[in-house]
């Protein structure tokens, strides 16, 4: 075979084929980073409400933050403190401070574990003690 001929079969013959392997795997990659578990996170200060300021935290899996909440208190007790989540992974982990009323702040570091459409209690009230 030529060169020439070796060109035209590259052409004609291999480049469609990298080409068509190249979008399934792109196809792919899109399909699965729509895959994700949605749950609700529910950070419990237990009967410590009264005593909490405000909250911020962080929901990672991995390395990656994938969701974060702040709320301040706005009377004398903190409320419910909920938010939604989409994770690409039922395992991940949940950090961040709490500042309690006085400006003293304690920070956690929890791991959680998500099913489909769960609500995901993080206790939190040991933090507070």
């Amino acid at each position: 075979m030529t060169r020439s001929e070796l060109a035209k079969l590259a052409r004609t013959r291999l480049v469609p084929i990298a080409f068509l392997t190249a979008i399934a795997l792109i196809a792919n990659s899109t399909c699965h980073k729509a895959e994700r578990t949605h749950a609700t996170i529910e950070l419990d200060v237990g009967g410590q409400g009264a005593r909490v300021h405000a909250i911020d935290a962080e929901l990672l899996v991995g390395d990656e933050v994938v969701g974060t909440f702040h709320r301040t208190a706005v009377g004398p007790r903190i409320g419910v403190c909920r938010f939604p989540a989409a994770m690409p992974a039922a395992d991940g982990r949940i950090r961040g401070q709490i500042e309690l009323v006085g400006g003293e702040v304690r920070e956690f570091d929890r791991a959680v574990h998500a099913d489909e459409g769960a609500t995901v209690t993080v206790p939190l009230a040991a933090v507070l003690q």
